[in-house]
Parts: C-alpha cells; sequence; structure tokens
C-alpha cells in the first residue's frame, strides 16, 4: 500500500513526486492542473501524506474527513443549512495539513490571511503541508496575497496549488511553482480499476463518453448520468423547441454554482460537435457522447451547422465571463439569447 493507491493512472507522476520526496528536493511550491476527474486532488493529499509519513485528510478526495468534520459541526448545533452553503476557511489535520476550498464558491483572502497569522507564523517542527484546492476561482487580491508568500515560503512549509483551468493562474505564480499537468487515463488503465473497485454495468459506453476522465467514467458506470451532461441536452432542446425557452433556462440553472456552469459549457460543446459529426455521418463508434445518439438526432433539424459552431464560440465566451466572477445569471441570460438568436438566424 501507498498514499497513492486511490489514484487511477499518473504513474509517472506519483514515481517522480515519490522520487523528489526521497532526494529530499521537492520544491516548496507545486502547481497541479487539468481537468477535473484526473485525481489531482487525491495525489496531492497522498504527497502531503508522503511528506508528513502519515495519511492526512483521507482519501478518496477526502470524503470520509469531511463528513466527520460536518458530522461535529452539526453536533455543535450549526445548521445543515449554513454547512451545506459554506464550508470552514481552513481545514486542518494535527496542525501539520491544511487544506483551503473555496467558501460558497470563491476562494477568499481572509482564508489566507488566516493560515499566515493563525497556523504559520510561527515555526514548525518539522514538514507542514498546505493544499490550495480549486485555484481558478480565486479573485485577484487572494492570488497576490498567495504570490507574495511562495515568493519567500516559510520554513518546511509547503504548498499544493490545484486547478483545472491553468490559464487562469497569474503568470507569476506559475513561474514560481513546479507545474504538474495532468492527463487523461487510457482504457485499459480504468478498466482495470474498475474491475478492482467491482464497479461492473455498461463501462465500455462510459470509456468512450469519458474521454479517459477515471471520476466521469465511473460517475457514468454507476449513476448512469451526468447532470450537466444531461442539462446540457436538454438546454439544446429547450431552445429548439420550447416558446418560453428563455425562462425555463433561467429556472434550469438559476441555483447551479459556478463550477457547475463551466461543466456545462464543456458538455455543451461536447454536444454540439457531435449533432455536427452526426450532420456529417458520423458512425455511432465516432461519437462522444453516443448514449446520446437518439436525442441528438431528433435535434438536427432543428440545428444548422453555422449555429452549432456558434455554441462552441458562445460557450467559450461564457465561460470567461464566468472567470472574471461576473454574475451567473448574466452570463447564462447572455448565452441563450445569443444562442436562440444563432438558431433562429437560420
Amino acid at each position: 500500500m501507498t498514499y497513492f493507491d486511490t489514484i487511477i493512472g499518473q504513474d509517472s507522476i506519483k514515481s517522480h513526486l515519490s522520487e523528489l520526496v526521497g532526494r529530499n528536493a521537492l520544491p516548496h511550491s507545486l502547481l497541479f492542473y487539468g481537468e477535473a476527474g484526473l485525481g489531482k486532488l487525491d495525489m496531492a493529499i497522498g504527497l502531503a501524506s508522503l511528506l508528513l509519513g502519515r495519511p492526512v485528510f483521507s482519501q478518496p478526495r477526502g470524503e470520509s474527513y469531511l463528513a466527520d468534520v460536518t458530522a461535529a459541526r452539526l453536533a455543535n448545533g450549526e445548521s445543515e443549512k449554513r454547512i451545506e452553503a459554506e464550508g470552514l476557511p481552513i481545514y486542518i489535520d494535527k496542525g501539520e495539513a491544511f487544506w483551503i476550498r473555496p467558501m460558497k464558491t470563491t476562494l477568499k483572502v481572509e482564508q489566507w490571511y488566516n493560515l499566515l497569522q493563525d497556523h504559520l507564523s510561527v515555526a514548525g517542527n518539522g514538514n507542514r503541508v498546505v493544499i490550495v484546492e480549486d485555484f481558478h476561482t480565486a479573485n485577484a487580491i487572494m492570488a497576490n496575497a498567495m504570490l507574495k508568500t511562495i515568493e519567500e515560503p516559510p520554513q518546511q512549509v509547503y504548498f499544493i496549488i490545484i486547478t483545472n483551468k491553468i490559464n487562469t493562474v497569474l503568470p507569476t505564480i506559475v513561474s514560481r511553482c513546479m507545474g504538474v499537468s495532468f492527463h487523461s487515463v487510457d482504457a485499459d488503465t480504468i478498466r482495470a480499476a474498475m474491475e478492482v473497485k467491482g464497479i461492473t454495468g455498461d463501462i465500455e459506453q462510459a470509456l468512450l463518453a469519458g474521454h479517459g476522465n477515471p471520476q466521469l467514467v465511473e460517475r457514468l458506470v454507476t449513476q448512469g448520468r451526468i447532470e450537466m451532461l444531461e442539462l446540457a441536452v436538454r438546454f439544446m432542446d429547450i431552445l429548439a423547441f420550447e416558446k418560453r425557452w428563455f425562462s425555463m433556462i433561467s429556472l434550469s440553472c438559476e441555483s447551479l454554482p459556478r463550477e457547475s456552469l463551466g461543466e456545462l459549457m464543456y458538455w455543451l460543446r461536447l454536444v454540439s460537435r457531435d449533432m455536427m459529426a452526426l450532420k456529417m455521418g458520423a458512425a455511432e463508434a465516432q461519437l462522444q457522447v453516443p448514449m446520446y445518439k437518439a436525442q441528438l438526432l431528433r435535434l438536427l433539424p432543428r440545428w444548422s451547422m453555422q449555429a452549432l459552431s456558434a455554441v462552441i464560440g458562445e460557450t467559450l465566451q461564457a465561460e470567461r465571463a464566468l472567470r472574471l466572477h461576473i454574475k451567473n445569471a448574466l452570463v447564462m441570460d447572455g448565452l441563450s439569447i445569443a444562442l436562440h438568436d444563432a438558431r433562429e438566424e437560420d
């Protein structure tokens, strides 16, 4: 057993990080980047465990640790609604490992100042590790505060920064970190991991739709669906057939967090590309989301190639607006109007 056993694939990263720790040559600031679902958080928790010589936060993805924290907060009288809406500023494992997650939807500079003043202002007795999750949700103030710290890191403190969107990270932060790029995992490795976990079902279809993303594949096999993918297909259907398209899309998206809306943009692009491929006579095996072929065929007469191309461009613009922290409702209203107009022009 190793601290990286829960991670599917990414073997070269596991080996390289283990070697650097073994040689006492690990840089004090690391930047883990790649799409969601490739194991970045588990790799960070595993690396923190390796540096401290004991398991921290629990794996996979700190789930049991977070469940224990939630139970303790409930026991202290906090409401379920508040706990669900907002996490703690910092999650701490025995004063050696610190995990900063977005509060609601954003990493706040107050969390960083709390870490520095209350936990890192005095020297420790050994290694300490700080994991910063979803750094792409940090605003400029938070990013600049972190930059100052990693330029002159406290002694024996390691910072592991995690992001799904490397292009949103300040170039000055990128230049001061060892970048670790996470890539898609081959189908055989994912298939073998599902077998070890005892997960059965239509794994081959899930592998086609999962595009080398182990978490997506597992969700497709175990749940039979991906919520944002289903919403993307529904989004296209509403624009094609519903007279009350604006209010229906607004209601469907109004409660979604920023991260989910970003995922929705990704699936809208894949759905659009599949529809374009179907218009050009592609076989089912060539589709990105083959399980939705029947629904997409139904939509084809209502969407031209030009309108489908507009989906790709408009969702990329919407993603950029979300990263700039423009209000979710404004972004989604603008997107739905732009796509409706693009379809109506044909």
